[in-house]
């Protein structure tokens, strides 16, 4: 593909291939040169010319002997090269995006199951994987930088999808992920602490998320305005809207909750449409999570026969509230790992449980931690008993993560928690305590299929080592 074809700009020199990591770079490629808070790719720029790249783009003009494009905004400039690069894929589908703190993926894999009842080919992006036409491909980002995301758009179309499902992180808005993409609707689900570590402050995290809600990325949205800041996107925003929740007037409510370990119902009302939902997971955050892809599938025209079959038919979504029956004692493993969303998941099983609820959980390392002694104090309060332990500790020291977490339980005076770095160690501890009537709560990483430590990611995974041990156990 020509250049011209690719960026507003007048050269007819042949591109063969996109890239913003100069050691990935092929003869032909055009190289973006990233301005990131810890790495500048105007650095590597040398680098990515020595491997064949045939023109670079640049923030600065570079004392550099090759043909360089001057933009404002390198990432902007990659999202729409990269959506051009590959044909523009986005205008071939219709596109949903789910934003906010917690329960994106729950919710993906409820709008997708309505779509597929209403008879459509619906594709999903998020954080557990990349799945369309049977295929499963592993996601390393919640949402895929551009050039990954364009080339699985792509595909997507060729194999015929109509409708696409994608997670839109905090991180995809502020760092220009998405430019160049309108969705058909963007739903946001909620907004609680997180990410501080990118963001700064509650602030800027919450300005991220409301600038999705504009003309520039969505034609509709869906809006829970039982939370403060969807209130405020629901006021400020000029797009046309459907709005959802429990506690305050909105299109798409929900009435007569019902709850057990065997899931949730409730009457729900669509604009004076009136009827039945019944979903497999629990919890009065899960109750959300269906009225928010019910708003989606009202925005989208789709009937409440629709609705109601498409979240029936949801059995199970991996890592999220997988509850593994055992004769020694119940497991629930789950991917909350903020304090908003511990504090739902341990909530929800209180509902039900008939003794104590053991947590196992941890704080991912190189992220916020301004929620882990906040995480410490709320597991210490809503369990009978819990492990700290590792989650993801990249390129901090496992031990010093933990010694966080503890200090918020020691502020309210806690003692019901053991220290146990090794994870796979703190689970069997937590299982082996656990008697017939408790439930072992594993926190934090949910679907994940490594650990990551120090830059390595080894296979891993706690359902899979779950069931390992109630093999040991001869359970």
């Amino acid at each position: 593909m020509r250049l011209c074809e690719i960026l507003d700009v007048e050269s007819d020199i042949e591109i063969t291939g996109l890239a913003f990591d100069s050691s990935r770079v092929k003869d032909g490629d055009l190289f973006f040169c990233l301005v990131g808070r810890e790495n500048d790719g105007h650095t590597f720029a040398a680098d990515a010319i020595s491997r064949g790249a045939a023109a670079i783009v640049v923030e600065r003009r570079l004392a550099l002997d090759c043909i360089q494009i001057e933009v404002a905004d390198s990432r902007h400039a990659l999202a729409l090269a990269a959506s051009a690069f590959y044909g523009n894929p986005s205008k071939r589908l219709k596109l949903i995006g789910i934003t906010g703190t917690n329960g994106k993926t729950t919710t993906t894999y409820i709008v997708k199951s309505i779509i597929e009842e209403a008879g459509h080919v619906c594709g999903i992006i998020g954080t557990n994987a990349i799945e369309y036409c049977g295929n499963k491909l592993d996601a390393r980002l919640t949402t895929p930088d551009p050039i990954e995301l364009h080339a699985t758009l792509k595909d997507m179309a060729d194999a015929g999808v109509e409708y696409v499902v994608m997670e839109v992180s905090a991180h995809a808005i502020k760092l220009n992920k998405v430019d160049g993409i309108t969705y058909e609707v963007g739903a946001f689900t909620n907004f609680s602490r997180d990410h501080l570590d990118f963001f700064g402050d509650m602030k800027s995290y919450a300005q991220t998320k409301k600038s999705f809600f504009s003309a520039e990325h969505c034609r509709s949205a869906v809006i829970n305005v039982d939370d403060e800041l969807g209130k405020e996107i629901a006021h400020d925003s000029a797009l046309p809207a459907v709005t959802y929740g429990v506690d305050n007037p909105s299109d798409v409510f929900g009435i007569d909750l019902s709850m057990s370990a065997y899931g949730l119902s409730y009457v729900i009302n669509m604009a004076d449409a009136v009827g039945h939902v019944k979903f497999s997971l629990t919890g009065r955050f899960n109750m959300y999570n269906t009225l928010c892809a019910a708003a989606v599938a009202m925005s989208l025209g789709f009937p409440l026969s629709a609705v109601t079959a498409g979240i029936r038919n949801v059995k199970k979504i991996d890592g999220r509230f997988n509850i593994i029956n055992t004769a020694k004692c119940s497991v629930i493993i789950d991917f909350a790992h903020t304090d908003d969303g511990i504090a739902n998941i341990l909530r929800a099983i209180r509902e039900f449980a008939p003794a104590r609820i053991i947590t196992v959980f941890g704080c991912g390392g190189n992220r916020d931690s301004s929620k882990r002694s906040v995480m410490g104090k709320i597991v210490s309060q809503m369990s009978d008993y819990c492990f700290v332990t590792s989650d993801n500790p990249r390129f901090e020291d496992p031990q010093a993560i933990i010694d966080q977490i503890i200090s918020g339980i020691s502020e309210i005076g806690g003692t019901n928690y053991t220290a146990v770095v090794d994870r796979k160690q703190a689970i069997r501890c937590a299982m082996e305590m656990a008697e017939k009537q408790d439930i072992v709560l594993i926190a934090g990483k949910g679907a994940e299929r490594y650990n990551d430590v120090m830059g390595r990611r080894t296979p891993y995974n706690d359902e899979q080592y779950v069931m390992e041990i109630a093999g040991e156990f001869g359970l």
